[in-house]
């Protein structure tokens, strides 16, 4: 009866301890769909005019390394609403930043180079550096 219990016991245990990790993989699954969305939308509100001039164009640094510094620079049209655009920005790096930490993720920790500025090229705006 003992060893009954102690088998069933165990069962119970590795149960748990499965589920949880399936519940840990899906959060962050979760979470990372949600940075993915927010990166989409912000790619989407930046390039939603051709590039043709280049003097319409800017740049700012977007999301955040586990180390510290930013993943990139993201150009953007200033013809859109430029506040809203570095705004969400600033909420996807913000984001970003919060996910590293929380899921202990871990990066190169290579600087970025900031681009010195945007060119167009076939209607898409491009860095030079």
């Amino acid at each position: 009866m003992k060893k009954q219990m102690l088998l069933f016991s165990a069962g119970i245990l590795l149960f748990f301890v499965v589920s949880c990790k399936r519940t840990h993989e899906n959060l962050k699954a979760d979470d990372e769909k949600k940075l993915a969305e927010l990166y989409a939308d912000i790619k989407t509100m930046a390039h939603q005019f051709n590039c043709v001039d280049a003097g319409e164009w800017k740049f700012t640094a977007i999301g955040s390394k586990a180390c510290g510094g930013a993943t990139g620079y993201i150009a953007y049209s200033i013809k859109i609403d430029t506040a809203v655009f570095l705004q969400k920005t600033k909420e996807y790096t913000a984001q970003q930043a919060e996910f590293n930490k929380k899921w202990d993720v871990y990066s190169d920790c290579s600087l970025i180079i900031a681009p010195k500025s945007v060119t167009c090229e076939n209607g898409m705006p491009k860095f030079t550096y």
